[in-house]
């Protein structure tokens, strides 16, 4: 069974893991052998992995954005950042 993440989690980008953006194939997350390509909103999240704010923070910093509601917000990029985490693309 899959662990939500923790309101007070500080998600952030391991080692080793970057994101970055192509002009040819958009955002793309890089990590030792292997590349995914993020869609824009996957991005947006990612962007804001740097351990400086709460995944709670995140999700008001998201919302605030794009006048999403919370919740969705909350179950869609805990649903992402769980999915690293469990990649190991994602430290908590």
């Amino acid at each position: 069974m899959k662990m939500p993440l923790a309101p007070d989690a500080r998600p952030r980008l391991p080692r080793g893991v970057r994101l970055r953006q192509d002009p040819r194939r958009g955002w793309l997350l890089l990590a030792p052998e292997t590349v995914f390509e993020a869609n824009g909103s996957a991005a947006e999240i990612l962007k804001l992995c740097d351990g400086g704010l709460t995944f709670a923070e995140m999700v008001d910093v998201l919302a605030t954005r794009h006048g999403g509601d919370r919740a969705r917000i909350t179950g869609e990029a805990g649903g992402l950042l769980t999915a690293l985490r469990d990649r190991r693309l994602l430290d908590l």
